[in-house]
């Protein structure tokens, strides 16, 4: 273990636009008393975190931020949902993302999560995973509520294929197609509809399919499937800076990708990766972690929920929370030998309710910060700093030079 602390805190969908609340973003509307001591003590900027003008996904900007390209052996999200869900992932095998859904006999569906299932996740499970797939052998596990993650595992697959989830509610579910010319991907896409179809098999007839009906609401009669995907081959951080680290989050993406490269994890009591999480409870699981680990990253994501749900004052409101973690953070470290960077995965307007490609709010906090003349947080404000525009994958290095970590380049 060094002697000296890092962290790393990512709020998912930290930036806005100034439409979100009367001409201020939300993050500039908010009341943030310790984000605005950290931006005025440190140095601030704005962050692509993968390159200008690009919309990230969640999975490739934590990829990035955490120093990996996800242009370099990337191929999807789903493995990194099955590494959270705590599923033990192999190289070679296809790993999917899945939903319960309600179709209607005419395979078009009614609702892509099943109305939020909140019962009969281990009978689902058992059900799906009845299944007999010829020359493949998959497994299947119900996570919380509609989702779940699904393996493949075989000869000659590929995780060059289409989604069945149509992503919208009103529309037939797809047909799994090759997204390339290669015979694995037919093959893969092949089984993938197999499966698909005796799913809904299993699962349409279940007494509590029939219950649910019974009490108008939604069945869990079809597994939709997406983001098909395999490990990446990558060097853990471990072995590319030399720090001991883990994360502090909730959401099975964040775990996920942390796993992926080499972090241990840790979900603390009341963290639920959604509005009602307990962030000092994750600010005081950081603090725990920093006694034995060089670098911790913390992971929050209610502000995302709220930007997709076009809830301004709910993110307003939970960005005042992460202020009050942040606070917690800085009463309770040793700021003579610790660094951390705060800023976002991408920005997620009120109005608009998805990722855009603005780039987020940036701040770099410690003692051998060269501070800048930005007095609080915001988008426009930290457009002003020192540090002027960043990618991703300068984060981590950027943040270890300051505990000189980092090796020269040359002689």
């Amino acid at each position: 273990m060094l002697t000296k602390k890092a962290i790393l805190f990512i709020v998912d969908g930290l930036g806005g636009r100034p439409t979100d609340l009367d001409g201020e973003t939300c993050l500039e509307a908010a009341e943030t008393p310790n984000l605005d001591r950290i931006s005025s003590g440190g140095i601030n900027g704005l962050l692509h975190t993968v390159r200008r003008g690009v919309k990230p996904g969640s999975d490739v900007a934590h990829l990035s931020i955490l120093s990996y390209d996800p242009q370099e052996g990337y191929t999807g999200r789903g493995v990194f949902e099955a590494l959270g869900y705590g599923m033990e992932t192999e190289k070679g095998c296809i790993y999917f993302r899945t939903n319960f859904a309600t179709v209607d006999e005419k395979n078009v569906v009614e609702d892509r999560r099943a109305g939020r299932i909140e019962e009969g996740q281990e009978e689902l499970e058992e059900a799906i995973n009845s299944i007999e797939l010829e020359d493949v052998d998959f497994r299947f596990k119900a996570t919380n509520q509609h989702r779940g993650a699904l393996e493949l595992k075989g000869e000659g697959l590929s995780p060059h294929i289409t989604d069945t989830d149509p992503h919208e509610s009103g529309e037939k579910i797809k047909s799994c197609e090759p997204a390339d010319s290669s015979e694995e991907a037919r093959r893969t896409a092949d089984i993938v509809n197999e499966f698909t179809k005796k799913a809904r098999g299993v699962m349409k007839n279940l007494e509590l399919n029939r219950r649910r009906e019974d009490d108008g609401k939604y069945p869990a009669n079809c597994l939709l499937v997406r983001g098909a995907s395999q490990m990446m081959d990558v060097e853990s951080l471990k072995e590319k800076f030399g720090v001991e680290s883990a994360c502090v989050g909730a959401g099975p993406l964040y775990l996920g990708v942390a796993k992926q490269v080499g972090m241990e994890t840790r979900k603390p009591e009341g963290a639920t990766g959604d509005f009602d999480s307990d962030l000092i409870s994750k600010a005081e699981a950081a603090v725990d972690e920093l006694e034995n680990k060089d670098f911790v990253f913390i992971h929050v994501k209610g502000a995302d929920n709220a930007g997709h749900d076009h809830d301004a004052d709910r993110k307003k409101k939970f960005l005042e929370k992460v202020d009050e973690a942040v606070g917690h953070l800085l009463e309770n470290l040793d700021w003579e030998r610790t660094h951390m960077v705060f800023t976002g995965d991408h920005t997620t307007p009120i109005d608009y309710g998805n990722h855009t490609a603005e780039p987020v709010p940036i701040v770099y906090y410690g003692p051998k910060v060269r501070t800048d003349s930005v007095e609080e947080i915001g988008e426009r404000p930290c457009a002003e700093g020192g540090l002027g525009h960043m990618e991703g994958l300068d984060v981590l290095p950027v943040l270890f030079n300051f505990n000189d970590w980092t090796d020269k380049y040359g002689s």
